[in-house]
């Protein structure tokens, strides 16, 4: 398997509010660092006081701490991540999701190569994968073998989970938008913002696999926020290409 030493930043912005999210991010990264022991990775954790600070330092992970009481600020934990990636390429990527490794090394390439800007390293098949099969996971490091009849597929076509960029054209494009509360609408938000300014996007073969969890006020349907966040999704979709350039320059995060 090719290196992604020097290529490829992945981020990981979190909050841990159940046990779940912390037994996830403990499997996530376990098998993130047994296929690629060489990629930088960065910890962007919010709370009011850290929970991952060891898990950062047994990963070997880059960890930053935004203290605060405050909403779920997900898309302000990526773009402080951003400023500390030096790789021409990153992943905004979930502390529940898990790829083939190969899923990851292409998309890395497609990207450092000038052929995308923006790519989803799977085909948009989102399965959640049950906690039964979490064992076999933890001891193969292995994929491959997960009977997909046994996982719920979730979406067909999803844009969340992780997605991929060339660093200096996501800021180009306005970053993550920092408007947005919680999660919930603003993976199809940048999707929608990035393609109508002409970025090139792609994606890659196998689907995501998604580690179940609790959901609590850091998943969608459980976001007091979903309201606000839906909105803005909505004005997006209805805004020109020169409108969302003239909204974009609004954004005072990428300046």
């Amino acid at each position: 398997m090719k290196t992604l030493k020097d290529k490829l930043t992945i981020i990981i912005p979190v909050q841990i509010d159940h046990e779940d999210r912390l037994r996830n991010i403990n499997v996530t990264l376990e098998y993130i660092r047994h296929h690629h022991s060489d990629v930088e990775i960065i910890i962007s954790e919010q709370d009011t006081s850290s929970k991952l600070a060891d898990v950062c330092k047994k990963f070997n992970c880059k960890h930053i701490f935004a203290e605060t009481d405050s909403f779920f600020n997900k898309m302000k934990l990526v773009n402080t991540a951003v400023r500390e990636v030096t790789t021409p390429a990153f992943a905004l990527y979930d502390a529940d999701v898990l790829m083939r490794p190969e899923q990851l090394v292409g998309a890395t390439a497609a990207i450092t190569s000038g052929q995308a800007q923006m790519v989803y390293p799977y085909d948009g098949n989102f399965y959640d994968v049950p906690e039964k099969l979490f064992d076999h996971i933890k001891e193969t490091n292995d994929l491959t073998k997960i009977d997909l009849n046994n996982c719920i597929l979730f979406n067909t076509n999803s844009v969340g989970g992780c997605v991929m960029f060339d660093r200096k054209h996501y800021w180009e494009c306005g970053g993550s938008n920092e408007n947005f509360r919680s999660v919930g609408y603003d993976d199809p938000e940048m999707y929608e913002r990035f393609k109508r300014l002409g970025t090139k996007i792609m994606r890659t073969e196998c689907p995501i696999w998604h580690l179940t969890h609790f959901r609590g006020e850091t998943s969608f349907n459980y976001n007091p926020h979903l309201e606000h966040n839906r909105n803005l999704c909505m004005q997006l979709h209805q805004m020109t290409k020169e409108q969302i350039i003239e909204y974009i320059n609004t954004f005072t995060w990428h300046k």
